[in-house]
């Protein structure tokens, strides 16, 4: 078995604005995409050996994949030290009556979503790479899926979820620009379908939902927004800057949901899902195909 190193340093920007992450509970909004997500584990014919969760956060999507993969070895990455040592407290520990029951093991390591070669290129790769909600944190999504090509094997599957541009619609009004309230851009689906393509990933499969979450007061809907936490790249708008900002953000989302039936306050989401396949053999590039060596020996012993 491959081992993977203990620790890893992360970029200081990402693991420093997760960090913070680390002393909120997980937001509801994330453990819903984790959870729904997870309900297409079933459909999948794959039973892995080894899974990445990346950007793994607080955990909780290992314990999902347990559930699903008993025997699986899983390994979360976590850009944030603070936040990987959540996850590794709550669901890393593994005592002897696992052990004895076949369950495989939990690591959580402390590395960015782009993670190091050293991980990336391991002669075994990863049979599943699972990321929920990790991607708008990335600066460049198309690196980063680069990186997760590479640390799949050849039909290793990819599943992930993200934010659409439909997200938080609800402070997407003029008035609300108007005050400097910018909410972060997220990438269409179609888009980040040719992003895969172009990294390698064959027959990806992408779709959505939109998810509306009703809240009792404005404070309760922006606590949640804080508990996701901001993406320390230009794709995030910045933060309220004073008290007064603050109080006419929540006097706008009040009037306008008086405008319509009232409070409580509702915010949406659109949850992008998407998974796709590393193939066996690689596309063709400036006339030459690659194939792992293992095809060819199996081809060589069939004929």
């Amino acid at each position: 078995m491959t081992s993977v190193p203990t620790e890893h340093q992360a970029r200081p920007g990402v693991g420093y604005a997760r960090d913070r992450l680390a002393r909120r509970p997980a937001p509801f909004i994330w453990l819903e995409a984790g959870r729904r997500m997870a309900e297409r584990l079933s459909l999948l014919r794959a039973q892995p050996e080894w899974v990445l969760d990346v950007g793994c956060a607080w955990g909780d999507g290992l314990a999902l994949l347990r559930r699903q993969y008993a025997k699986a070895r899983l390994v979360g990455l976590e850009p944030s030290a603070l936040l990987a040592a959540v996850a590794r407290k709550t669901h890393a520990r593994r005592g002897w009556l696992q052990g004895l029951r076949g369950q495989g093991s939990i690591e959580v390591v402390c590395a960015p979503l782009d993670f190091p070669r050293n991980i990336a290129d391991m002669p075994a790769g990863a049979h599943m790479l699972w990321s929920n909600l990790a991607l708008p944190w990335a600066s460049d999504i198309r690196a980063v899926f680069g990186a997760w090509h590479r640390a799949l094997r050849p039909e290793g599957v990819m599943l992930f979820t993200t934010f659409g541009p439909d997200t938080l619609r609800e402070l997407r009004l003029p008035a609300l620009q108007a005050m400097g309230i910018r909410p972060p851009s997220y990438p269409d689906m179609h888009d980040l379908g040719d992003m895969l393509v172009h990294e390698g990933f064959a027959e990806p499969v992408m779709d959505m939902e939109m998810v509306h979450l009703r809240y009792p007061s404005p404070h309760a809907a922006l606590a949640e927004l804080a508990e996701l936490g901001r993406a320390p790249h230009d794709g995030a708008a910045h933060g309220l800057r004073t008290p007064r900002q603050w109080c006419a953000l929540q006097d706008m989302l009040l009037r306008n949901a008086r405008a319509v039936d009232g409070p409580p306050i509702e915010l949406s989401f659109e949850l992008v899902y998407g998974h796709a396949f590393k193939p066996v053999t690689q596309a063709a590039k400036a006339g030459v195909a690659t194939f792992p060596l293992e095809q060819l020996r199996a081809s060589g012993r069939r004929r």
